[in-house]
């Protein structure tokens, strides 16, 4: 072998040992990395007129498991799903209350009924008229502030809808400008594992929020689709579309045949909005947002709004207070007006104590005992009216009309029913989310096993590294003493 020869195989071992050193540094540096696939060099020999000369980087790898990187994704979809429809559930429960919380709709309805009673014994006692308008004010208030929190909630929901669907956009054309360089780099063999890892990563996030399927396709690029066939990326992305709203109230909705109010989801003029049809999203936060908007709760808002109907409904009744004509509101109001069924939403938002026994808005409390259009002041132990209004309270009426309740109730036997049913939503909720998330972590786990990076081993390869530079070293400068002393001897 010639001098010329030696150093030409130690320079190229050097050039190798450099990238050997910087694919090693580059995954010590990304053990901790989420979904980052190691990455490799391919040494191979290298020949010049079929004698050897040196060694060379043949190609490098990214470490994959496409069916454990597909499994945990699909998880991902499912946890994120869930999530967001646990944490509104868990909202409302709060602001609803616990039948012990002081401050929750069933110990309210508890002390109204309690003064309730406590002003039937003693009908002439004015401070307790007073009482009773206060814990009936206190009712309502808490009425209108949980409807006014799921107002919120929906409208929380709407605006994580408009940033999801803002990323997956980002993210698609940031995808294309990497399949583009990808492609590149592939035709002209180049490495690229780097662009694949940082393209692997916004998939990730793209995944969680709508899951997708991959095709992969020549030079490595890839098209990306809605795991119910809609593309979102080919050549050009197909952006998703959402209009938000800046005010959400009870009665908007969303109606895919263009009725509704609120925005759906689209791509390319085609609807993927959940439950639309076929193409509809099924998974990932976009279609968990969506279930708050639009079922969760709607639906909380319907028991609550049809329970404050139902209060309203049982004040307003002649047989209770002769003094009402067909057409009076009772003690409670929708914003001051007869509780109208037609306009039954938003209703736990309006309704009010009626002004007429109100002093804080010019009202008289004795009217409780008389009748609230009575012309003039009855006697004043009279108890007839204010044993009624008691009887209407804890009468068992039809509770159908709240979404998931049967039978007859009293007003609190609804507000516990109304508990429960959150509650129940709320357990089953949490648990699946749970599940769903020790799945996603036990799926990461594996697959970080399968791609991610060995701390010792890459240790260990360093230290090889180090042992072959030094022999590269040596060649090098033995080389060149043998050149010096030929020089010399010349």
């Amino acid at each position: 072998m010639s001098l010329s020869t030696s150093l030409a195989n130690a320079l190229s071992g050097l050039r190798v040992n450099s990238r050997l050193t910087a694919a090693a540094s580059n995954n010590l540096a990304n053990a901790l990395t989420p979904g980052y696939g190691r990455q490799t060099l391919e040494v191979g020999s290298l020949s010049l007129a079929g004698e050897g000369a040196g060694v060379r980087v043949i190609s490098a790898n990214r470490a994959a498991s496409p069916g454990l990187t597909a499994a945990r994704r699909n998880a991902d979809g499912e946890a994120a799903l869930l999530a967001p429809q646990s944490e509104a559930l868990s909202r409302l429960g709060s602001v609803l209350g616990e039948p012990t919380d002081i401050d929750g709709l069933f110990r309210r309805l508890e002390t109204f009924e309690t003064t309730l009673r406590q002003f039937a014994e003693t009908p002439e006692s004015q401070p307790r008229q007073i009482q009773v308008v206060n814990d009936a004010r206190d009712l309502t208030g808490i009425l209108n502030q949980i409807s006014s929190e799921v107002a919120t909630l929906r409208q929380s929901a709407d605006f994580d809808i408009a940033t999801d669907v803002a990323t997956v956009n980002r993210n698609l054309y940031s995808i294309q400008e990497l399949n583009q360089r990808i492609q590149l780099l592939s035709s002209a063999d180049q490495n690229f594992a780097i662009l694949v890892d940082q393209r692997e990563r916004l998939i990730d996030e793209v995944s969680a929020i709508v899951p997708v399927q991959i095709q992969n396709n020549s030079n490595d690029v890839i098209h990306l689709y809605t795991k119910e066939g809609v593309f979102l990326l080919q050549e050009t992305v197909s952006e998703l579309t959402f209009t938000r709203s800046p005010i959400i109230t009870a009665a908007m909705t969303y109606d895919p045949l263009g009725g509704g109010a609120l925005s759906g989801l689209t791509v390319g003029g085609l609807d993927i909005s959940p439950g639309v049809g076929r193409e509809s999203i099924q998974a990932g936060s976009l279609a968990g947002n969506f279930a708050v908007r639009d079922q969760i709760a709607t639906e909380f808002q319907s028991r609550l709004d049809q329970f404050a109907g139902d209060l309203i409904g049982r004040f307003q009744d002649p047989a209770v207070d002769p003094t009402l004509t067909a057409t009076d509101p009772g003690l409670f109001t929708d914003a001051g007006a007869i509780f109208d069924p037609t306009i039954i939403e938003g209703l736990s938002g309006r309704i009010s104590v009626n002004a007429l026994v109100d002093p804080s808005q010019g009202g008289q409390t004795s009217l409780l005992r008389d009748g609230l259009n009575a012309v003039a002041p009855g006697p004043e132990t009279s108890d007839a009216i204010a044993r009624q209004l008691v009887d209407a309270l804890t009468q068992g009426r039809p509770a159908s009309v709240i979404p998931g309740l049967s039978g007859n109730f009293s007003s609190s036997e609804m507000v516990s029913g109304i508990v429960e049913l959150t509650g129940i939503a709320r357990f089953n909720a949490d648990n699946n989310t749970a599940s769903a998330q020790g799945t996603r972590q036990s799926l990461a786990t594996a697959e970080a096993e399968e791609i991610g990076v060995d701390t010792d081993l890459e240790l260990q390869q360093l230290i090889l590294i180090e042992q072959a530079y030094s022999a590269n070293i040596q060649i090098i400068q033995a080389t060149s003493r043998m050149l010096q002393e030929i020089t010399e001897i010349a």
